[in-house]
């Protein structure tokens, strides 16, 4: 084996082990957000996706192994093919089926502010957190029959009625989700770029492997 090859190989097995920790990761947190999010339909179509194409990324990526330590010219074609029609799956989702975030904390507000209803401190969580009273503004709880809590006012602190938070915990939780796309984003294209360095060290390696293999049959 030359030393091109030998380092071909090497990169092939770094890169396939990367991808398979990625693949992981991808399918622990799209798992985590299904329970997490059980309530709302806006994640539930992208996190499946995202465990499905984060499953078949697991599995080709050991295929994409067993296929260098064999040094197998058709099965690492076969690895590099497979692995450039799931990045054109996953570059379809990025695109096709973002997670809808204002849906979601509108999902998120709404089955909170019903735990409101009949339990009082369930919409604490949200309204310190984020700055925030009620569902779509501090005039939910007088309409539905209730004081305002503690958790509507700066610092939780009642007495100063200026302290009071006027917007509504939808509004605010929805930004928050959009300044955390850029993560999401950051990410979802970090994978697809580390599997299109794969598929070209892949392809490098099975044409390497092509070339030794032509060589050795006109000796």
């Amino acid at each position: 084996m030359s030393c091109g090859t030998k380092a071909l190989k090497v990169s092939s097995f770094v890169l396939d082990f990367l991808c398979c920790v990625l693949a992981a990761l991808t399918i622990a947190a799209c798992s985590y957000a299904l329970i997490a999010f059980s309530h709302s339909v806006a994640i539930q179509v992208p996190c499946i996706l995202g465990i499905v194409l984060g499953a078949l990324l697991f599995f080709s990526t050991i295929f994409g192994c067993i296929a260098a330590l064999r040094e197998s010219i058709r099965m690492t074609w076969i690895y590099a093919a497979f692995l450039l029609a799931l990045i054109f799956g996953q570059i379809t989702v990025i695109f096709a089926q973002p997670i809808n975030f204002q849906l979601l904390a509108n999902e998120t507000i709404s089955a909170a502010w019903q735990g409101q209803l009949y339990h009082s401190g369930s919409m604490s969580y949200y309204e310190i957190k984020y700055h925030c009273c009620g569902q779509t503004g501090p005039a939910n709880y007088p309409d539905s029959g209730l004081l305002i809590p503690q958790s509507c006012y700066f610092n939780q602190n009642a007495t100063v009625s200026t302290d009071l938070y006027t917007v509504g915990c939808d509004h605010q939780l929805a930004a928050a989700f959009v300044k955390g796309t850029r993560w999401e984003k950051i990410t979802d294209w970090s994978v697809v770029g580390v599997e299109l360095l794969t598929v070209i060290i892949a392809g490098l390696l099975a044409i390497t492997l092509q070339n030794a293999e032509r060589r050795r049959l006109y000796r």
